[in-house]
């Protein structure tokens, strides 16, 4: 593949023209001359362009040395010298690498296996922009239904107004009329001399703050239609957007109010909505956070599972822990006095309390004031906010840090924006019933409509989607429909949120929801993540740097991840691939495999070529793997009397309940290793935890004698 001399075997010099059946796919290269980083030997190596490069190699080979530590740090570096002076304060610098000469090198990414992200902000929706996509089309296309009635919101024109009472009065008479606020800085009477200056005569006051002013009594006809246009204008450009019209009985008095406003305003409810912005869906933003989590979800509280660990003690032998001690032991003889005076037991077990009295105990007297100097029993709940008020202390933050719980935030129920945000719904009926069962649809906080309006209401609300599973989502926004017209941008914000959505089931990543927090993805999950987001980018002629992709990838799944660096690769990038998987390698368009040993006895390049070639290679580790002639376990043999112990004995689901799923009970043979195989994310984790925390499994190193697969759940 190319031109420089390449060392096949660590004796043996060979013209590498000769090694692989086709030639390079491009005639621009990235040239490296007297690589020695860690432990690569004075290394020459010409890799192609806009192709993918795979390298493979026994652990301690000098993979990571030769892709990540010179020639991502090499790309690296001279891009971040690209900048200002000033700009480059603020980006991360690497070293320059141990190396000659490289040459040809374009900007670089690494995709690696950490996971950096530590804060609660960041979710799936944030890392892969699709929050960003969210919060623009919502803005744009989304229809409001009102937080009272559950009737969609909107803005009325004055022809549509026009056209409504029309159709509506049938001919009766109407008062045509605007309100005027009485904002108590003005007199009224002096607002209604100025209304009678301007002609206005027929004002009455309905309330102390508002004066309802007539500007047409008119039959509502169709020969009256300009008429009636000339007064709802007027009316609307007097009201401030606002218009009332009156339909008259027979004895010329108002028999119904009709509000028409401009505005998003719900005439039924009288209720005025502001209008949507992107960042008011946004939980990163100041204008569309909870103001009760700031966006986070979560607030803090007071676990009382902790304040009362042992439920089996009495109030007199100290079920309230944290009283226990000599500090506030006066809290203790205070709850003993209180009790006795409101007949509450204190020499039986809590859990054997009437939960009257429990609540007594946490709450207080009912009437309890922080101002009142009358005496009363405050209860633990007060107690700790007592305590949350002397916080600036270091002694009380521990204390309270011993007994503190994360619990879903009352004002937003864990959707982390403010309520009026969750009012807005894309989409139809059945766009939304196809993805999601209207009896699982988000009810925004606030909302004083029934069950029932929820489920019948049109298309889901934000929350709704960031908490669907990532296939559903794709699904979503395949048949979504807009209500028309839309403008080109709202189309381009669907062909994006569907590519990305696409990339993401693509590389097995179906089973995650947008509001999944960052810091909870396992590495590989982490790195197709970054793999689609760049995807998602359409960046071109840059090289990807990737630390084996295939890691917690079940077999089923290696196809969709090579499909998407093919992508990339197609796209007019160049990817560099540190990886063991065979599918992996013959996908790849070059192959450098590292070696022949690790530590010092690697660091020197045993093959370099075509994925076909490799097969064929008498010097190469990984090709004897790759051909057969060497086998990774070899001839099984059954451990005795692991038969015996694990036959008949089917899981069962148990009460125990993890992340997102009940445990099982199930038999372990002892002294046996056992291993959990699965498709990707169909939580292994979690029957390993529920093992670990319920089972009374005992595990030690040996032989593999028996898998547990659960790819049938």
């Amino acid at each position: 593949m190319s031109g420089a001399p390449i060392l096949s075997h660590p004796h043996e010099r060979h013209d590498p023209h000769r090694i692989g059946d086709k030639v390079p796919m491009t005639h621009e290269l990235i040239r490296l001359r007297g690589a020695r980083q860690n432990n690569l030997k004075h290394l020459d190596v010409e890799l192609p362009l806009g192709a993918l490069t795979v390298i493979t190699g026994p652990s301690g080979s000098g993979k990571s040395s030769l892709a990540f530590d010179t020639i991502y740090a090499e790309g690296q570096r001279r891009y971040v010298e690209t900048f200002s002076p000033y700009a480059r304060q603020f980006l991360d610098r690497m070293d320059k690498p141990a190396v000659d000469t490289i040459e040809g090198i374009p900007p670089a990414i690494a995709i690696d296996q950490t996971n950096p992200v530590k804060s609660s902000r960041s979710t799936v929706g944030t890392m892969t922009e699709l929050n960003d996509h969210l919060k623009l089309l919502f803005a744009r296309a989304a229809r409001l239904f009102c937080q009272g009635c559950g009737r969609e919101v909107r803005r009325d024109s004055a022809d549509a107004i026009v056209a409504d009472i029309l159709a509506r009065g049938d001919g009766a008479r109407a008062l045509i009329a605007f309100d005027v606020a009485l904002t108590g800085e003005v007199d009224a009477d002096k607002v209604r001399a100025e209304l009678d200056r301007q002609g206005y005569t027929r004002v009455e006051q309905v309330d102390p703050s508002t004066l309802r002013v007539t500007r047409d009594r008119v039959r509502l006809t169709e020969a009256n239609r300009e008429r009636i246009s000339e007064a709802v204008e007027a009316a609307l450009r007097a009201g401030q957007g606002h218009v009332s019209v009156l339909p008259l009985d027979a004895n010329r008095e108002p028999a119904d109010h009709w509000r028409f406003s401009e505005h998003l305003h719900c005439p039924d409810c009288d209720r005025e909505y502001s209008d949507p912005i992107p960042n008011a869906f946004s939980f990163n933003s100041p204008m569309g956070a909870c103001d009760a989590c700031r966006g986070f979800g979560r607030v803090m509280g007071i676990d009382y599972r902790l304040v009362i660990p042992d439920e089996n003690k009495s109030l007199a032998a100290g079920a309230i822990k944290p009283w226990q001690t000599e500090s506030y032991e006066e809290c203790q003889r205070d709850l003993m006095r209180h009790a006795r005076r409101a007949g509450v037991a204190t020499d039986i077990p809590w859990k054997d309390l009437p939960e009257a009295d429990r609540r007594w105990v946490i709450a207080g007297d009912a009437d309890w004031s922080w101002s009142s100097n009358r005496g009363g029993w405050y209860g633990v709940q007060r107690f700790f906010d007592w305590l949350e008020s002397r916080s600036y202390k270091m002694h009380i933050r521990v204390l309270l840090s011993r007994y503190r719980s994360y619990d879903e935030c009352p004002s937003c129920r864990g959707a982390r924006l403010k309520p009026e945000a969750l009012l807005w719904r894309v989409g139809s009926k059945e766009d939304a019933d196809a993805v999601l069962d209207p009896s699982q649809r988000f009810q925004p906080p606030g909302a004083q409509f029934s069950e029932e309006v929820l489920q019948s209401l049109p298309g889901l609300n934000i929350a709704d989607i960031v908490g669907l599973a990532l296939a559903r989502t794709r699904g979503l926004f395949q048949r979504l429909h807009l209500p028309a017209p839309m403008d080109a941008a709202s189309d381009l914000l669907l062909d994006a949120i569907r590519a990305r959505t696409a990339y993401l089931v693509d590389v097995g990543l179906d089973y995650l929801t947008l509001d999944r927090q960052s810091r909870t993805l396992s590495g590989g999950e982490v790195q197709r993540i970054n793999l689609t987001t760049a995807l998602g980018t359409s960046l071109v002629n840059t090289l990807f740097v990737l630390d084996e992709p295939s890691i917690g990838l079940h077999p089923r799944d290696m196809d969709r991840i090579i499909g998407v660096m093919h992508r990339l690769r197609d796209a007019g990038n160049s990817l560099l691939v540190v990886e063991h998987d065979p599918k992996v390698i013959r996908a790849a368009d070059h192959v450098i495999d590292m070696g022949p040993g690790p530590g010092e006895r690697g660091g020197e390049i045993v093959f370099q070529g075509t994925p076909g070639a490799l097969v064929h290679s008498d010097h190469s580790l990984t090709a004897a793997y790759l051909n057969g002639r060497r086998r990774v376990v070899a001839e099984r043999r059954q451990h005795a009397g692991a038969q015996q112990q694990s036959a008949d004995r089917q899981p069962r689901k148990s009460d125990c309940q993890g992340r997102r799923s009940a445990c099982f009970d199930w038999h372990t043979p002892t002294s046996l290793r056992i291993v959990f195989t699965s498709l990707s994310d169909t939580r292994l984790r979690v029957e390993m935890k529920c093992a670990a925390d319920c089972g009374p499994a005992s595990v030690s190193s040996g032989r593999t004698n028996r898998a547990v697969d659960r790819t049938d759940e």
